[in-house]
């Protein structure tokens, strides 16, 4: 049928571009959504996915439509009033006292352990492959107790250093 109607097409001298299509009509509004995450900072879009119902690849294609974005969360100390009272004064104190004394050395330290095997996180570490074999894409090679190298170095306030030691 479909080599009939592209014939009838050429014989019509018809372009063979398709036709335009009905779309299949929108279950949700667009305006719904968006008003959901602008009143509800918290929500996530599984969880309205779950909501309302629909698959969650519908939630974000429509917020990307929008324009809007998925963002990562990152950690903020929650501070008091008294805690931040308490800071400011400790550092103008710190800060007046470092004037005063100028002459005195401070020494700074510190130590990082480095290991042998390297991180693997499953969700950020993707690979990508185009041929039929994927099975050396599939493991990431990790052992119980990895070797490991301490560095500890040390600086001093006047600019004095010592080599770093490795452990």
């Amino acid at each position: 049928m479909t080599v009939y109607r592209v014939a009838q097409r050429l014989n019509n001298s018809e372009i063979l571009k398709d036709r335009p299509r009905s779309r299949r009509p929108q279950q949700i509004r667009r305006g719904t959504i968006k008003n959901t995450f602008e009143n509800d900072h918290e929500l996530k879009m599984t969880r309205l996915s779950q909501k309302m119902k629909i698959s969650v690849s519908t939630v974000s294609r429509v917020v990307k439509s929008m324009e809007g974005k998925s963002l990562s969360r990152s950690k903020k100390p929650l501070f008091s009033a008294a805690m931040i009272h308490k800071r400011r004064e400790r550092s103008t104190r710190l800060l007046n006292d470092l004037k005063s004394h100028g002459n005195r050395i401070l020494i700074f330290s510190d130590e990082k352990t480095f290991t042998v095997d390297p991180v693997f996180n499953r969700q950020n570490d993707l690979v990508v492959s185009f041929g039929n074999d994927v099975s050396y894409h599939k493991r990431v090679s990790t052992i119980k107790h990895p070797a490991s190298v301490m560095m500890f170095g040390v600086v001093a306030s006047n600019g004095e250093k010592m080599p770093p030691v490795w452990f």
